[in-house]
C-alpha cells in the first residue's frame, strides 16, 4: 500500500477489500452492517459503480451497498472540464502524467447535487433499488444510464454479451423482421 493511501487510512476508517475474494465480500457486509447499526457513527461514503468513468454515463451500480439495509442518500457528482478534465483514462495516461496534468489545471470544477435520502421499498430487492438510486442520479446530473459494469473497461466482453446486444440492435432497426421480408419479397 502506497504512502498516500497508509496517510489516508490513518485520517478516517476505510474498509478495504478483494472484490474477487468471496469471502472478503461476506466480510464486507458484516462490517458495513454493524456500521450502520452504530447509530453513533457517522454515514459511509460508497461509490456503487466501483470505477470511474468519462462524466458522461452512470454505470451499473455493484448490489452490496444495497443489501445492507439503511438509507441511502444519493449524491451526483458531475465534473465540468471548462479549464481542467478530472477524469483520468488510465489506458492513456500514466499517473504521473495525469497528476500534473490536474495540479496544473487553472481550476477542477465540480457540481455536486444531494438528492432526498432513499431506502429500500417494500417487496424490492437490492438489484432493483440499486437501479432505482442510480436512475436518480442520472436524471439529476444529466447523465446517460448504463446497465454494464466498470469491468467493461479493463476486460474482454462476453461473446455471449455481444451477441445478445446484437439481436437487441436488429431487432430495433428492422422491428420483428415481418416488414422487412414482406418489402423484399415485394421488389
Amino acid at each position: 500500500m502506497g504512502v498516500i493511501q497508509r496517510a489516508t487510512v490513518k485520517a478516517c476508517p476505510h474498509v478495504w477489500f478483494e472484490r474477487s475474494e468471496m469471502k472478503d465480500r461476506h466480510l464486507v457486509t458484516k462490517r458495513l452492517r454493524e456500521h450502520i447499526a452504530d447509530k453513533n457513527k457517522l454515514p459511509i461514503l460508497i461509490f456503487p459503480e466501483g470505477t470511474c468513468i468519462n462524466n458522461t454515463s452512470v454505470m451499473m451500480f455493484k448490489k452490496g451497498s444495497f443489501e445492507i439495509g439503511g438509507t441511502i442518500y444519493p449524491v451526483a457528482i458531475k465534473y465540468d472540464p471548462q479549464f481542467g478534465d478530472a477524469f483520468w483514462n488510465s489506458s492513456k495516461y500514466g499517473i504521473v502524467s495525469y497528476l500534473l496534468r490536474i495540479m496544473t489545471s487553472w481550476a477542477i470544477v465540480c457540481n455536486v447535487w444531494y438528492l432526498p435520502p432513499m431506502t429500500r421499498e417494500e417487496g424490492e430487492d437490492a438489484v432493483h433499488f440499486a437501479n432505482r438510486v442510480k436512475s436518480a442520479i442520472a436524471r439529476q446530473g444529466g447523465l446517460t444510464e448504463l446497465s454494464w459494469d466498470g469491468g467493461l473497461k479493463r476486460a474482454k466482453v462476453k461473446d455471449t454479451y455481444k451477441q445478445e446486444e446484437q439481436k437487441n440492435y436488429s431487432k430495433m432497426i428492422i422491428g420483428n423482421g415481418s416488414s422487412a421480408r414482406g418489402s423484399i419479397a415485394a421488389d
